[in-house]
Formats: structure tokens, C-alpha cells, sequence
């Protein structure tokens, strides 16, 4: 799998979350309060709201449109029975942060 160089970890130090635009998709990588990061879809499967707008809170990011609620370390939609954002490989090396070029397919997310 490809990876590529999205941000450097110091990008985060007063912010929990961005939105990047990777192959004409939003990706949000969001900041674990452990300082651990996960990358993933980051418009809001209710409207395409981008979710790096809203608020966070421990693990649980929450739309500012609507107040959808996510977590974030599975993607998993707490409002419903609407989908899971797709996720997105990330590793960090030295100062950097890389994801995939595309989201992660269920086998994957899992390995």
C-alpha cells in the first residue's frame, strides 16, 4: 500500500483536527487526546458537512451542521444506522504524518 506525506505532527500542536483534500476527496486527520492520529472521510454522512469544522470531544467528533456524532477511532456513525466513514492507513515517521492515497477496504482496516 502507498503512502503519502500529508502533514508534520507540529501542524496539530494547537488544533485536534484539518481537513486535506487527497484525489478530489476530504480526509480529516484528527488528533487523539493519547496523541495518537487517525485519518478519514470528513464530510458527514447526513449532508457532506465537513466534520473538521465541528467539535471534538475525547474520541467523539460531532458535526456543527447537525450534531451527527462519530468516533473516531472506528469511523462509526453514532446518530442511527447511517454508514461508517471510511478510513484511511496513516503511520507516523519522525515529524511526519503519511496516509493512503485511498480509503482502506474492509480487510485492510483490520490487518
Amino acid at each position: 500500500m502507498e503512502y503519502i506525506k500529508i502533514a508534520k505532527i507540529s501542524d496539530f500542536s494547537e488544533c485536534r483536527m484539518k481537513s486535506f483534500r487527497i484525489l478530489a476527496r476530504h480526509v480529516g486527520i484528527f488528533k487523539a487526546e493519547d496523541g495518537s492520529f487517525y485519518a478519514m472521510e470528513s464530510g458527514c454522512q447526513h449532508q457532506q458537512a465537513d466534520l473538521t469544522l465541528g467539535h471534538i470531544k475525547g474520541d467523539v467528533v460531532t458535526c456543527y451542521r447537525h450534531g451527527w456524532r462519530y468516533n473516531l477511532r472506528t469511523g462509526e456513525c453514532l446518530e442511527g444506522d447511517a454508514k461508517p466513514l471510511r478510513r484511511y492507513g496513516l503511520r507516523v515517521e519522525g515529524e511526519f504524518l503519511y496516509i493512503t492515497r485511498g480509503p482502506l477496504s474492509e480487510e485492510q482496516e483490520y490487518e
